[in-house]
């Protein structure tokens, strides 16, 4: 676990780019809500955690094929420093 207590995590959820858009954000949220849920559960603190879900609006495959669309159903972070 992040032991610098000046550290911020930064959630992104994302999904795959087929299907409705609002939900796809939706979708995505729930997915930081859940990598949130779990950090805080092992102990960070809620304040140092951020998230944010982008559906399928930056994607990492524009590919069709399901093992490329599983590439964008993802959670990624960033740690920074304030």
């Amino acid at each position: 676990m992040i032991f610098d207590k000046n550290a911020i995590i930064e959630l992104k959820g994302y999904t795959d780019t087929l299907g409705d858009s609002e939900k796809d954000l939706e979708l995505s949220n729930e997915r930081v809500d859940v990598v949130r849920s779990y950090l805080i559960d092992k102990g960070v603190n809620v304040k140092r955690i951020k998230g944010l879900g982008y559906g399928g609006t930056k994607p990492l495959s524009k590919g069709k094929s399901e093992d490329e669309r599983k590439l964008n159903r993802r959670v990624e972070f960033v740690i920074t420093y304030e």
